[in-house]
């Protein structure tokens, strides 16, 4: 119980801490799809042959021992579509659409409402389902975490970022879509 009292305390400083402050950031550019994005400087996206894919990780001492015990390490994978937005989510058969809106579910509820976001040559959706966060070390698991989805589509791309159980803080999210563009 101790473990689990201390892990929850950990998240919520380190939460809490990185939210203080100005975060530097960098540009991320993947010339395979043309599109760019804003990053904090101590992260960085490199290619996993364990997921199959473009991840983020962390530099940081701090932020490497809190992503790895309960987060396998990564703070998001990429996942890349040569689909537009609508085939996109439908392709991923968890989306329902009614009228402009999307619809999806976590471990709580049936159906979790998506929000339309927009940039100036892209459309998406945006949304934060509770999801499960297991520990390695301590074996804690529960539902608990929050995996955030970003779609973002040009129409004729689709993009989506998904966290894996550990949301962005709020300024680190509002730079991530507001940076994000095609080329």
């Amino acid at each position: 119980m101790n473990r689990i009292v201390i892990f929850l305390l950990t998240i919520f400083f380190f939460n809490s801490a990185s939210g203080y402050g100005q975060t530097e950031f960098k540009r991320y550019t993947n010339q395979s799809y043309n599109f760019s994005f804003d990053i904090p400087s101590r992260w960085t996206i490199k290619y996993s042959k364990e997921q199959d894919g473009l991840i983020c990780v962390p530099t940081t001492k701090v932020e490497k021992e809190i992503y790895e015990d309960c987060f396998e390490g990564i703070v998001f994978r990429m996942d890349f579509f040569r689909l537009d937005l609508d085939s996109a989510l439908a392709a991923q058969g968890v989306y329902t659409k009614e009228g402009n809106y999307y619809y999806t579910s976590d471990r709580e509820r049936d159906s979790v409402k998506t929000e339309n976001i927009k940039g100036k040559n892209w459309i998406g959706i945006y949304h934060n389902n509770v999801c499960g966060i297991s520990c390695k070390n301590n074996g804690f698991h529960a539902v608990g975490g929050q995996c955030e989805f970003i779609y973002f589509s040009n129409g004729k791309t689709t993009i989506c970022i998904n966290t894996n159980g550990r949301a962005f803080d709020n300024e680190i999210l509002k730079r991530l879509i507001n940076s994000f563009r095609f080329d």
